[in-house]
């Protein structure tokens, strides 16, 4: 295996619980929502997949801004979507916004969100190619809103 292949093993614990466990040994127990039987312990699959979305774009980012030379005090990432109702329920589109503190420059902050978003979130990129994928921004000098 070389270093560039991601290995996570998918193991079923009890019931609908399995955990997922990546080459360094980082456990996510992962259940099905309440909807489909769960007991909300663990989070979902789609969320996972989700937090992934978001984590990714948000750590892209921040290494994006901070080549710019504009790294900001702080980050939150809001997606909301829609989902099909018909089997097998997937998003007809993913909206993330991104609300971001500190002294910034929103035409900065617009080029890097895009380049994050169509370039270097490897997440992004393949989620986008599977659904619409669009996304905004507020630039703060106080808090985010939460």
């Amino acid at each position: 295996m070389t270093e560039d292949t991601v290995l996570v093993e998918i193991t079923h614990k009890n019931d609908l619980l399995f955990s997922a466990t990546n080459r360094d040994g980082h456990t996510l127990g992962i259940g099905p929502s309440k909807t489909l039987g769960g007991s909300g312990l663990s989070p979902s699959p789609i969320d996972c997949m989700l937090s992934a979305l978001g984590s990714c774009a948000g750590i892209k980012l921040l290494m994006n801004l901070s080549d710019s030379g504009m790294p900001p005090v702080s980050l939150r990432i809001t997606i909301e979507g829609r989902r099909q109702s018909l089997p097998p329920e997937v998003f007809s589109n993913l909206h993330l916004t991104f609300f971001l503190e500190g002294e910034m420059d929103e035409n900065v902050v617009a080029a890097a969100i895009e380049k994050t978003m169509t370039l270097s979130c490897p997440v992004a990129v393949m989620i986008g190619r599977a659904t619409e994928l669009t996304w905004d921004f507020l630039v703060g000098r106080g808090s985010p809103p939460s």
